[in-house]
This record gives structure tokens, sequence and C-alpha cells, in this order.
């Protein structure tokens, strides 16, 4: 996949996230001052921020994996040759894609129970297959950024290792 179409990609997914962070945050806002000013909440305020998180998280994890921004541990890039960490990161890649896909397998059962029950949410009734459908969506992003970052892994090969400068270690 060429680099600019993954780069949007990547972005499209990042803004989603962050509209849901925004509209989450406005909901709670909204509903603290709502109810500490005229005694009104907001009506569906737990239903909303509840869609705000799953859309957020869903759709925050897939620019993540692409971008290779994870919390790494370096204990040993130090230490061993490139072709063992090269290893050891195709391991992770693999991993990871592993672990993606037993999640969206397992997530299949209950979306289809919803579906097939018609469950409801609590304050507003909204259909919970609707947020299973958003959770797939989101599910297909991180899918492909696992699938980008295995191929940009193998794609690339070991690369020697390089010791940080001062200006990527930080200055304190």
């Amino acid at each position: 996949m060429p680099r600019s179409i993954s780069q949007t990609l990547s972005r499209v997914l990042h803004g989603i996230a962050a509209l849901a962070l925004v509209a989450m945050m406005l909901v709670v806002v909204a509903d603290v001052a709502l109810r500490f000013f005229f005694n009104v909440p907001v009506r569906g305020s737990y239903d909303l921020v509840s869609l705000g998180l799953l859309t957020m998280v869903f759709f925050g994890i897939g620019p993540v994996i692409a971008r290779g921004a994870e919390i790494l541990i370096d204990l040993i890039d130090g230490l061993a040759p490139p072709r063992l960490l090269h290893c050891l990161r195709l391991l992770a890649a693999f991993a990871t894609l592993g672990t993606v896909m037993f999640i969206g397998w397992a997530m299949v059962p209950p979306a289809r129970d919803a579906w097939t029950y018609g469950d409801r949410s609590l304050e507003l009734g909204m259909p919970v297959w609707v947020l299973w459908a958003i959770a797939f969506c989101g599910m297909l992003g991180i899918l492909w950024a696992s699938l980008y970052a295995l191929w940009s892994l193998l794609r690339a090969g070991p690369t020697p290792s390089k010791t940080p400068s001062s200006d990527e270690k930080g200055q304190s």
C-alpha cells in the first residue's frame, strides 16, 4: 500500500477518535454545568459518553499500531544484534495481528446476540448492535494497521541499530 494512502487512512482514523473524545468531553461538561446551574442533566449522557469512549478506543488504536508508537521497553536493543531485534519485532507484529484477529473473532457471538435479542441501551434506548457495528468498523482499522505494520517490517528487513543522539534522548 502506498505510504500516502496509509497516512491518509491513519489520519482519518485518528480524526474520528479525536472527534469522539471532544464530543465525549462536551457531553460531560454540559451535563455537569446544566446539572449544577439548572438542575437539568443531559438526557442520555451515560449512553453518549459510552458511545464516545467506544469510538475513541476502537478508532484510536489503529493509528498507534500503524506508526509503531506503542509503548516500547528496549531492554536488549543495545545488546542484541540487528537480526535478532528484527526477528523480535516480527514476532511482536505477528502476535499483534493474532491478538487482533482473536479479539475480532471473540466479538462476533455477543454482537450477534445483541442483534438477535434486540438489546437496547439504558437511557436512550439505542439498539446495542449499533455499538457493535462501530466497534467492528474500528476493528477493521486496527486489522489494517496490524497488517500494515507487519508488511512494513517484512519489507524493511533488519537494519543496523543506532544509538540515540542527545536530541532524541531529550534533555531535562
